[in-house]
């Protein structure tokens, strides 16, 4: 554990009006930098489509779909807040990957619907079992509040997120191909406003926030040149005044830290 980055984020952190956990390891060694109650089981909000999307990719590698394969969005699976299946563009059915890609780059609910209704939640969970994932697990379709008033809900944990982005880094899940795939769809996330929100270099980050009322989480691989990290932050509980976003803004303060100590980690 790097002592002074964990210090550090633990002073950061000591007024915030929430709860949270954290976890953040160096990937070219693999060795922890910092985590505070990196095990502790969450409302996953959308970094549960890691998860959604790596089984997609698996089912691709087996060979049992395509990328290519129109899968239908329908009626049921679509969700209004949708910026994407509007008017004169959306179709009876779309491609996997492009499903794949609307789900990651702008969290589009109805993209993400689409595939659970594909895979079911039986495979998907059986994906995370197999990887070992002890926290992570998909009980209901995005924007489905009924299911959680009936106790359904999606689950993951800092811990975990970084299991599945280990798998990808070290070349342990899927061919080649696909892990660039993979690669590709998380370095396009349009989300700037969290893990990303204060940083001005361009550093490649392949990462998936998720956020709910009073939730906001983010977490993912930097690609910064000579130290590579993988960091996770979740908060839960916070504010109820513009809620979401100041927890938002806690992350950005957190990563601009993280990152700092990494960008000096690297100087000869």
């Amino acid at each position: 554990m790097d002592e002074y980055l964990q210090r550090a984020l633990e002073r950061a952190l000591a007024d915030f009006p929430g709860k949270y956990s954290l976890y953040c390891v160096e990937l070219d060694t693999m060795t922890p930098a910092a985590a505070i109650a990196p095990q502790t089981r969450v409302v996953s909000a959308s970094t549960i489509k890691v998860a959604i999307m790596l089984c997609a990719l698996e089912e691709v590698n087996q060979g049992r779909l395509t990328l290519d394969r129109p899968v239908p969005l329908t009626q049921e699976d679509f969700c209004g807040d949708t910026r994407v299946f509007e008017p004169g563009y959306r179709k009876d059915s779309h491609s996997l990957w492009e499903l794949l890609y609307w789900m990651i780059a702008v969290s589009d609910n109805s993209a993400t619907n689409a595939l659970i209704t594909l895979l079911g939640y039986d495979r998907v969970n059986g994906w995370c079992e197999g990887l070992g994932l002890e926290h992570t697990s998909l009980g209901r379709k995005m924007l489905d509040f009924e299911a959680v008033a009936r106790g359904r809900n999606n689950y993951t944990s800092a811990l975990d997120q970084f299991r599945m982005y280990q798998a990808l880094y070290e070349g342990r899940i899927l061919n080649e191909s696909l892990r660039k795939v993979a690669w590709d769809l998380l370095g396009r996330s349009r989300s700037f406003g969290s893990l990303l929100r204060y940083i001005p270099d361009p550093v490649t980050v392949c990462h998936k926030p998720g956020g709910l009322d009073h939730l906001s989480h983010d977490a993912g691989v930097f690609l910064l040149p000579g130290k590579p990290y993988y960091l996770g932050i979740f908060t839960w509980d916070g504010p109820s005044l513009d809620g979401e976003q100041e927890q938002a803004r806690c992350i950005g303060r957190l990563s601009r830290l993280v990152y700092d100590h990494m960008k000096e980690k690297c100087k000869p």
